[in-house]
């Protein structure tokens, strides 16, 4: 999640929480909407407070996305998911091949005409 994403997220529920807490604590609406501000202006500090510092030790140049060696990666995958499709068709084909065999049989052994050698 982006950063600034993050710091909407938890302001959006910073006033949420604030709302609740504030509603559940007190009756008079002006007193609702000053602790719901500083509820969500409390939360707001506090996660911008840890924004920063998560982004002073946080090295971003160690987290690059090496996108060849993924790519190639990638590429060996969707080749070894063909080469396993290509056997479980096979094994599909040879399956039905002796159903109907077997089918064959059952209606041959029901007729009473006998097995072809």
């Amino acid at each position: 999640m982006k950063l600034d994403n993050y710091i909407s997220f938890a302001i959006v529920n910073g006033f949420f929480l604030g709302l609740v807490l504030a509603i559940l604590k007190f009756d008079a609406p002006e007193m609702i909407v000053i602790w719901t501000f500083f509820v969500t202006v409390g939360l707001y500090l506090l996660v911008l407070l840890s924004a920063s510092f998560f982004m002073l030790f946080f090295d971003y140049n160690s987290k690059r996305l090496n996108k060849k060696r993924h790519d190639s990666t990638l590429e060996y995958f969707v080749h070894e998911f063909d080469k396993r499709e290509k056997v479980v068709d096979k094994v599909r084909e040879f399956i039905r091949s002796m159903e109907l065999g077997a089918n064959d049989e059952e209606a041959e052994a029901a007729s009473g005409k006998p097995k072809k050698a």
